[in-house]
Parts: structure tokens; C-alpha cells; sequence
């Protein structure tokens, strides 16, 4: 095994500067120990010696230190690799592109934000160790690649609808805190003449109806259909669960959100291949090679294990191979892991990283469509950038992309076990708006970082993806049973998957976003009605206690129900109505998904594997939680680490979705997870076996294993038709209604608000509903913020409330509805003449669809308050 070493005559002398030997573990040379930033060092000498040795590291851990500048941030960052490929490069450090905004950058990395719920975690270990890394059989030693980026804008109808991920028919969105972009990153190395496509979309969940629609578009472009198909085209979601749902050709997926939505669907796939074909365009127009960084790092304090009754379930001795300077267990994965795209002449053209936690900050209370925090943290790289959101198809534009890894179990609301749900300051902010931005702050600060340096990636580019009937598979693969490690009592003597269904716990929801059940509904106590009866009860006083005032909330018995009856499915015979659910062990099934032979989900699965030089990604469609992550990483090292592989991403969210993929133990618990995990309790081992075969493909040089071809369904359930009926009255459409104040102070809300027609009309895609503009010495009108900016605010409010998120004729409408701009003004806005601008369409049944304009009046805006905003 090959680890990070403080041997004084190796080249990892930084070590000697940023941090602190500490002897090896037990049985270790003395020679060489771990390597630890200085606090850290402090506490592990201090640590209790009762306790276990901490495991070896493979990477440095990064330092938390309070960096004052951006200037004092690179240089710490600079300076501060020690081990592993992602530290100092052989042949020198990789060049980066200067900030275009040094000083937004700066407030960055001293935003008391960073500071909220400081001492949560400490540096720990980054990842599983690695296996002796090999040489790749092709392309060795190659450090050039080509690539290019591009993005667009996806944000689909932010009113009468609701967020995908939520399930919440309450929620009814009207209006917009952050639009929604697909971002795309074309990389090819000319060594092979191998090309990817990676797209990072900010929506709740990827579906293969998007992955077919993309794919049909990009087989109808000559130029496109000659570089990229279904193999080489990864397709990711960041999981904001803030985006408009209704984008699935499975019932499943739009059944709470009352149907598919055409539109929406449109927006999304149609700007994800707009995004590709920048990608591609971006390449085509740079022939010249350069390398591409490579960089790793801790991002602590911005994550919790939100179902730790189902993690404990896992073995003690695996869960402490993974620990903190301190000792304690690390439950999520704290690492982050960035390719920094930077040409040759110093021409900034992306990052691309990959860091695990729900993007479930802007909970379902709230009603405004958001890209949450990934989105936020993508935005403000970008602003730091200056990026050119409406730049020519080819030119350099910085693109950034904040990827979804191993989120499954990974909750950003640093206090919400304390403060459950809807408490606003779960998050640590005064509301959910503060709280994203406290999340996306540190992703961004954490990025900066790591923008600053980097190792060549080493290698080829290549690629594998089948697809796998999930339904039916035995896992047989010795390597794959040998590695289990279930305890006895929760084994079978066949593994295999069966039927897919939900359990009742599923209902439940996770801390994140509560459901109307409770976690834990499970068979394993057997069928002991009266047993099940009591804990209904006890459950019913937990949630409301009889001297609460007023009736106690109305709840199905679940316990009673599932050990009476749903625990019972397990027993009957397989039928082609229901299906096989012998092997559902621990779940009561509380909702078949394939009745009668249709699926409600899809059971034809795609597993993908992309190498970009000594890195891959697994790409899977599944919610991956931590534990379940590490045993694929583990597996997928030593099938990779000899041809050269030394850093795995378990990218999930990947070309479709299908809910959780937790471990056996894990599955046991019945949490909301493993109840939402429908092919029964093996599915990981399912999984690990599937994947095995596919890298083993890749590090043989063979095509990918045959299966299935993917089956695409028809969405069977549609929205209740749109019928336009605005009417301009009592006022013309863009009239102002509430004026702006005459003047404001940088820190203040300002807020205009004019007569309005509904959103669907326009959805003002690449565009903006809103804008906060500057009067120019000349007298003409600059933007300062768009509504794709957190501090200004699209709110739409109908004349008649929606109290579901569907447009019922007339009512639904706009009628005479308004639209506000809401301007939080930042701190260092500078002095001068501002105002606020609408825009927007307009439609009735009769009239054709109209475009207005409404302005405030202009104001003032006082000195600025703070050089940060």
C-alpha cells in the first residue's frame, strides 16, 4: 500500500514546513509517520491512548486556518501540499489563471460564514488507501489534453409548480432566488484520440428521458454525433430539490408533482445540449494541448451524517478505519476533489469538482425555484470570474461546476438534529436564503483553494457504460461476496435482487424535509400485532402528547399495518401483476413499482466509468450514502490503481435515478434510506459486482460487458393544460404598482412591484425576469445583478393563490397578478443612481402573447458600508 510519508530525504519535505511527523502507526518504520497540519498534530498528541491507533493517510489533511486574503490563501495553499497526487506535481505545479475579481475573492475567504459551526469535524482521513499504482498501458506518462467548457441556462417555470425532490404537493412555487444552468466540460486526450462529455446539471434528480432526449439531439448534429453518444456522455444532477419537477417519463417521479411538464422538460434537455454544444465548440476552437490540474482537499464544517441509527449499523471496525485527529469516527466524506482547466497562455476555462452533501438548504417551506447550494457556490466562482454568460459558442468563458459525490447520507444543515425541521436556523443562517448562502460559501472558499494548485493529470481518456436489468441480479462474483461483511443474522444464501418496492418509511422523508411517516417500520421483529400496536402508539404520543391542545395529527399504524399485511407480500408467489418480493427481507412493502409488468421506475440501469487520466468517475443513478461509497471506491482501486488509477469520485445522480443505494447493515435499519432502496438488500452488492465486470473491461482494453438496451417509457401523466388568462387589469401590463423607496443605504431590501402576466408565458431562458441597474456618467443604464444573482429576488403573487402546484383554468392564471423585484443591496454597492426593471410576457386566450417592461423610479443609494458585499 502505498501512503503519504514525513521521511526528511523524500521530495515531500513541504511536509516539514506546513505540518507536524507524528509516529507511525503500531509496527510502522520510524522513519516515516503520517503527516499532520500542525493543529491537528497538536490534538492527535494530546488523544486518548485508550483509543486506536488512527489509520495511515494517503493525502495530506488541509489545514482550517482564518485566511485574511486571497493573496495569503493561495500562498498557504501553495505551499501547503504534502503527499499524494494531488499536492505538488512531478515536473513542477500546474499553472492557474489569475482572479479577474481579486477582491470578491478576498471576501470570500474572510466571510464570517466560514466560521459557522467551526469544530464540527476535524481533519481526518480523505479516502481509502490506495493500492500500488501501475503505469497505464496507454498514453504513459502523457500530461496533455484538449478540452473545453460551456454552459446555459435551464431554469424551467418557477410558478404553480413544485420542487423535485421535495414530494411535497403543498409546496407551490412563484418566483425565482437562483436560475438553474447544465455546465459542460468537452475533454479529449490526443494520445488515444478519446473524448468525453461531463454535464453537471442544477436540477433535483437526472432521468433517462433527459438522457434520450439529449442523446436523440446530439445524434441529429453531424459534427456532434461523430464525437459523443451514449457511451462517452455523463450526465449529472446536483441535487437541488429547489428546481420545478415534472421532467420523468416514470409515473413515479411525477405523480406528487400532478404530471410531466413539457415545458420544463423542454428547458432542461434543450439547455443541457445547448451547454454540450459550447462544450464541443470550446474545444473545437483551442487545437492546443495543455494539462489539466488535479487537487484534493478536506471541506470541514459543511457537512453532518443526518441517519447515523442506520451508519452504526455498519461494523465497528470499518467504521473506525476512517477517523479524525481527534478520534472520532468521520460518518461522510469530507473530501473534495477539483480538475482545474486552465490553458497554456493562462486562459481560464473551468473547474470541475465533486464534493458529497444534499443541496436540501432551501427547504420545501420556501417557494422561490433555487440551484441551492451547489448552485450558489457555482455562481459566485463564476462572478469571481466575470464569466460571460452570453458568450459566442467558442470563446474562453469560465464555467464552474460544483458535482454531487457520495451525498446519500450527508446533510448540509449543520444543526438540524437539534433544530429539526422547519426550524430556519437549521442551516446555521437566520433563515433558509442565509443558511444556502453559509453552504455555498464554503464550497466556494474550499474551491478557491484548491484552484491554486494541483497535480498533471497523468493518462489516458476513456470510458465504459452498459446497462443492467436491476430486478434480476445474483451476485456470484467471489471477490464481491468475499468482501461482505454483514453479520450472520442478516445473510442469505442467495443474494439476489428482486421486485423494486417502497417501504412505508419512504413516506417518512429524511431530517432534511420530513414526510407524514416514521423511519424504522421494518419486519424483522416478526408478526407480533400487539407489539406492532403499542409502538404505533407510542409513536402517535411522541409526535403530539395528549396534553398537547387541540386533536392529535391523523397517522396510519404503520407497524400494525405492515405486520399484519405488507410484511405478508414477502410470502406470496411471484406473479407477473405484482412480481417477486421474497427477497425484500427487513421492508414491508408499502408500494410495488412494476405492477402488471409497468414500471413505475426504471428497471434497466446505467453504470458508467469515465477515466480522465490517473482519475475516474462511476458514474451511477442512485443516491450513494458514505459507507456504501467507500466499498466501491475501495473495489474500484484495485481493480484500476495497476493501469494508473489512483483517485475514484463515486458520481451518483448519474444518466437516471432510482433512489437510495445503502449498505446491507444499513438496510436493516429501515431509515428512510433502505426503505428507499427497491431492489431488496443486496442491491450494493448487486451494484459492486456489475461495476467490477465493467472496470474490468476497462483495465483489460475489452469493450463493456453486453446487456440490456435501456427501455424509455411515456409519460402517462400529464399536467392539467396551461390556459393563458391574463388580463391587463385595472392597470396595463408592466405598470408600476409600489414604487422603490427615493433612496436606500447599501444593506437594505428595496423592493418594486408592477403589474404582471404569468411566468410560463416567457420563461426568459438565458435571460433574467428582473434587474437592478446603474446610471452611467452618460446617463445610460448598466446591470449590476440579474435574478440568477441571490440578492435580488423574481416574486410573482397571482391574484388567486395556488394552493396545489398546478394551473387550473383562469384561476391559475394571471389575472391580475404582480411580479416584485427584491433588491437586497449588497454592503460595497457603490454610491449612485439606481433603479429596477421588470420584464416579462403576457397572454389570454384571445389576445397573442405580449411583451412588457415595467421600471421604478430611480434612487439613491448611499457610500457603501463594507468593502465585502
Amino acid at each position: 500500500m502505498t501512503m503519504s510519508s514525513c521521511d526528511r530525504n523524500s521530495p515531500r519535505r513541504c511536509c516539514w514546513s506546513s505540518g507536524t511527523c507524528l509516529p507511525s502507526a503500531a509496527g510502522a518504520s520510524s522513519s516515516s509517520g503520517r503527516c499532520w497540519p500542525r493543529a491537528a498534530a497538536a490534538a492527535a498528541v494530546h488523544h486518548d491512548k485508550s483509543k486506536p491507533a488512527e489509520p495511515a493517510y494517503r493525502e495530506r489533511v488541509s489545514m482550517r486556518i482564518d485566511i485574511a486574503s486571497a493573496a495569503a490563501l493561495l500562498l498557504a495553499a501553495a505551499l501547503a501540499g504534502c503527499g499524494g497526487r494531488s499536492s505538488e506535481p512531478e515536473g513542477g505545479s500546474m499553472r492557474s489563471a489569475p482572479l479577474a475579481d481579486p477582491q470578491r475573492a478576498a471576501c470570500v475567504t474572510k466571510s464570517p460564514y466560514l466560521k459557522v459551526g467551526a469544530g464540527l469535524d476535524a481533519p481526518g482521513r480523505l479516502d481509502v488507501a490506495v493500492p500500488r499504482v501501475g503505469e497505464p498501458a496507454i498514453c504513459k506518462g502523457n500530461r496533455q489534453f484538449r478540452f473545453g467548457s460551456g454552459l446555459h441556462d435551464i431554469t424551467g417555470v418557477v410558478a404553480n409548480t413544485s420542487g423535485m425532490g421535495w414530494e411535497n404537493p403543498a409546496q407551490v412555487f412563484a418566483g425565482l432566488h437562483q436560475r438553474q444552468y447544465a455546465r459542460a466540460f468537452a475533454i479529449e486526450s490526443p494520445c488515444n484520440g478519446r473524448r468525453v462529455m461531463v454535464v453537471v446539471a442544477d436540477i433535483g434528480i437526472m432521468t433517462g428521458a433527459l438522457r434520450t432526449q439529449v442523446l436523440a439531439a446530439i445524434a441529429a448534429d453531424p459534427g456532434l454525433a461523430s464525437r459523443y453518444g451514449a457511451d462517452n456522455l455523463m450526465l449529472s444532477a446536483t441535487h437541488t430539490h429547489q428546481g420545478p419537477a415534472g421532467y420523468s417519463h416514470h409515473l413515479a417521479h411525477n405523480l406528487l408533482h400532478f404530471g410531466f411538464d413539457a415545458t420544463t422538460f423542454q428547458a432542461i434537455a434543450g439547455g443541457m445540449f445547448e451547454a454540450v454544444k459550447r462544450a464541443d465548440a470550446n474545444l473545437q476552437a483551442h487545437p492546443e494541448t495543455a494539462s489539466i490540474g488535479l487537487s484534493s482537499g478536506e471541506l470541514l464544517d459543511a457537512s453532518i451524517q443526518r441517519s447515523a441509527s442506520a451508519y452504526e449499523m455498519n461494523a465497528e471496525a470499518e467504521r473506525r478505519e476512517f477517523l479524525n485527529a481527534r478520534g472520532e469516527e468521520v460518518r461522510n466524506n469530507k473530501r473534495m476533489v477539483q480538475l482545474n482547466l486552465v490553458r497554456g497562455d493562462g486562459s481560464a476555462v473551468g473547474i470541475l469538482n465533486w464534493f458529497g452533501v444534499h443541496a436540501t438548504v432551501m427547504g420545501p417551506t420556501q417557494h422561490l425555484v433555487s440551484s441551492d447550494n451547489k448552485g450558489y457556490a457555482a455562481l459566485g466562482f463564476e462572478r469571481i470570474m466575470k464569466t460571460r454568460y452570453d458568450a459566442e459558442p467558442g470563446t474562453d468563458s469560465f464555467v464552474a461546476a460544483f458535482a454531487q459525490a457520495d451525498q446519500g447520507d450527508a446533510s448540509p444543515n449543520l444543526f438540524i438534529l437539534e433544530r429539526p425541521h422547519p426550524d430556519p436556523t437549521r442551516g446555521g443562517g437566520a433563515d433558509d436564503a442565509e443558511s444556502n448562502a453559509i453552504s455555498g460559501t464554503k464550497h466556494l472558499a474550499k474551491a478557491l483553494e484548491l484552484y491554486a494548485r494541483g497535480a498533471a493529470l497523468s493518462g489516458p481518456v476513456d470510458y465504459r457504460l452498459f446497462h443492467v436489468r436491476m430486478d434480476e441480479v445474483e451476485v456470484t462474483d467471489p471477490v464481491v461476496l468475499a468482501s461482505l461483511r454483514h453479520p450472520e443474522e442478516l445473510d442469505a444464501e442467495v443474494k439476489r435482487t428482486c421486485s423494486p418496492a417502497l417501504g412505508p418509511s419512504f413516506a417518512a422523508g429524511a431530517e432534511d424535509g420530513p414526510g407524514p411517516a416514521v423511519e424504522g417500520v421494518s419486519c424483522a421483529a416478526g408478526f407480533d400485532v400487539l407489539a406492532a400496536a403499542v409502538a404505533d402508539f407510542q409513536t402517535l404520543l411522541a409526535i403530539r402528547p395528549p396534553e398537547a391542545v387541540g386533536l392529535p395529527p391523523a397517522i396510519l399504524p404503520l407497524n400494525l399495518v405492515s405486520t399484519a399485511l405488507l410484511c405478508n407480500l414477502q410470502y406470496l408467489p411471484p406473479t407477473p401483476v405484482l412480481g417477486d418480493f421474497s427477497c425484500q427481507a427487513e421492508k414491508p412493502v408499502a408500494l410495488p413499482l412494476s405492477a402488471a409488468g409497468i414500471p413505475a421506475e426504471p428497471l434497466v440501469l446505467p453504470f458508467q466509468v469515465i477515466r480522465l487520466g490517473n482519475l475516474a468517475l462511476v458514474g451511477l443513478p442512485w443516491e450513494v450514502p458514505t459507507m456504501s461509497a467507500r466499498r466501491i471506491r475501495k473495489q474500484m482501486l484495485e481493480v484500476l490503481a495497476p493501469v494508473g488509477v489512483d483517485t475514484v469520485v463515486v458520481a451518483p445522480l448519474t444518466n437516471d435515478f432510482v433512489h437510495y443505494l445503502p449498505t446491507r447493515e444499513e438496510y436493516a435499519a429501515q431509515q428512510y434510506e433502505g426503505a428507499s432502496n427497491i431492489f431488496g438488500p443486496w442491491t450494493l452488492a448487486a451494484v459492486q459486482q456489475e461495476l467490477r465486470r465493467l472496470a474490468l473491461t476497462m483495465r483489460d482494453g475489452q469493450p463493456a460487458p453486453e446487456g440490456p438496451a435501456y427501455v424509455e417509457g411515456n409519460p402517462v401523466l400529464l399536467r392539467t393544460p396551461y390556459v393563458p388568462a391574463d388580463l391587463p387589469l385595472p392597470r396595463a401590463f408592466g405598470t408600476l404598482v409600489t414604487d422603490a423607496p427615493a433612496t436606500a443605504t447599501p444593506g437594505e431590501t428595496v423592493t418594486a412591484a408592477f403589474q404582471a402576466g404569468h411566468p410560463r408565458n416567457d420563461l426568459r431562458t438565458q435571460r433574467s425576469y428582473v434587474y437592478a441597474e446603474r446610471q452611467k456618467a452618460d446617463g445610460s443604464w448598466e446591470v449590476v445583478a440579474q435574478d440568477r444573482d441571490p440578492e435580488l429576488l423574481f416574486v410573482w403573487k397571482p391574484a388567486v393563490p395556488q394552493v396545489l402546484p398546478v394551473d387550473l383554468p383562469v384561476m391559475g392564471s394571471g389575472l391580475s397578478s404582480t411580479a416584485e423585484a427584491v433588491w437586497q443591496i449588497p454592503r460595497n454597492t457603490p454610491a449612485g443612481t439606481y433603479r429596477l426593471r421588470l420584464e416579462g410576457a403576457a397572454q389570454t386566450l384571445v389576445l397573442p402573447r405580449a411583451s412588457y417592461t415595467g421600471i421604478s423610479s430611480p434612487f439613491k443609494v448611499g457610500a457603501p458600508v463594507s468593502d465585502c458585499p
